[in-house]
C-alpha cells in the first residue's frame, strides 16, 4: 500500500484543493459552494485542524466555533466525519445522509464514499483499533468496514458490503460478510494491472 497522507499543506492550501475537487465535480465555483458535501468536508478541515493552533485563547476559541459549525453541517448533510480522523488530500463525499467516520480512522488521497458508510471500531468495548484506509479507495452505498483492518491501494468496497478482514490493494470487497476478489485497476505508471485473488 501506498505511504498514507500526512496533510502536509496548511489549513487554507487543503480547502482551496478541495474547493478545487468539488468545483470540478459540481461544474463551477458556485455549484460548489451550494454543495453540502463540501460544507461537510469543510468542517472536518477546520475541526481537525483547530487544536493545533498554538495560541490557547485562538484555539479555545476556534474550536468551540468549530463545534458549532460541526452540529449544523452534519445535521444537514447527515454525514458525521469525527474530528480525530486522518483524511488525506482530495477527499470526495459523492453522496451524503447516514455516512460515519471514527476518531483515528486514516484516509488516504484521492478516496471517495457514499451514503451509508461507516469506517468504525468494533462495538465491543475492547479498543480493538479502526481501519486505515489507502489511496484511491472507492466506497460504495451502505458499505461498512469494521475494525483494526487495511484497506489496500486502489480498493473497491461494494455497496453494502461489511469488511471484517483486510482488503488487498486493488480488490473489489463485496458480500456480508466481505470477499475480496481481483480486480484490473491503474498502477503508478497508468497501465491496468490484475490484482491476485484473496479472501477477506
Amino acid at each position: 500500500m501506498a505511504q498514507l497522507s500526512t496533510n502536509p499543506l496548511t489549513i487554507a492550501a487543503l480547502l482551496k484543493e478541495d474547493l478545487s475537487t468539488y468545483t470540478a465535480i459540481e461544474g463551477g465555483v458556485f455549484a460548489a459552494l451550494r454543495d453540502r458535501n463540501f460544507w461537510a468536508c469543510v468542517t472536518y478541515r477546520l475541526a481537525h485542524w483547530a487544536p493545533s493552533i498554538r495560541f490557547s485563547l485562538l484555539r479555545r476559541a476556534m474550536c468551540l466555533f468549530c463545534g458549532g459549525l460541526w452540529l449544523v453541517a452534519s445535521t444537514i448533510a447527515g454525514t458525521e466525519i469525527k474530528a480525530g480522523a486522518i483524511i488525506g488530500r482530495r477527499f470526495q463525499i459523492h453522496t451524503s445522509q447516514a455516512i460515519l467516520i471514527a476518531d483515528g480512522v486514516t484516509i488516504g488521497d484521492d478516496c471517495t464514499i457514499n451514503t451509508g458508510v461507516c469506517l468504525v471500531h468494533r462495538a465491543n468495548s475492547r479498543g480493538e483499533g479502526v481501519p486505515v484506509i489507502g489511496n484511491h479507495v472507492y466506497f460504495g452505498v451502505g458499505c461498512k468496514v469494521i475494525g483494526n483492518i487495511t484497506v489496500g491501494d486502489y480498493a473497491v468496497i461494494g455497496a453494502n458490503a461489511v469488511v471484517l478482514k483486510d482488503v488487498p490493494p486493488g480488490h473489489t470487497a463485496v458480500g456480508i460478510p466481505a470477499v475480496a476478489k481481483p480486480s484490473r485497476v491503474a498502477d503508478s505508471a497508468g497501465e491496468k494491472v490484475v490484482a491476485k485473488g484473496r479472501s477477506c
